[in-house]
């Protein structure tokens, strides 16, 4: 798996997860996780869609 793409799925799924956790119990937390969450989604997409281009039979692999 692409280096970068493996950061950007862990780091989205770590601040998805605490962004969950802070829902109800804080919500400044819970906006703050979220955002992170939010901000590397969008990166993790836009660099799944690039490594497709360099390759459309990846996820074949």
């Amino acid at each position: 798996m692409d280096p970068r793409l493996a950061e950007l799925l862990q780091k989205t799924s770590l601040y998805g997860t605490l962004a969950k956790y802070y829902e109800h119990i804080n919500p400044r937390w819970h906006m703050y996780f979220y955002e992170l969450h939010f901000n590397y989604e969008k990166q993790l997409v836009e660099h799944y869609w690039m490594l497709r281009e360099r390759n459309p039979n990846m996820d074949n692999e």
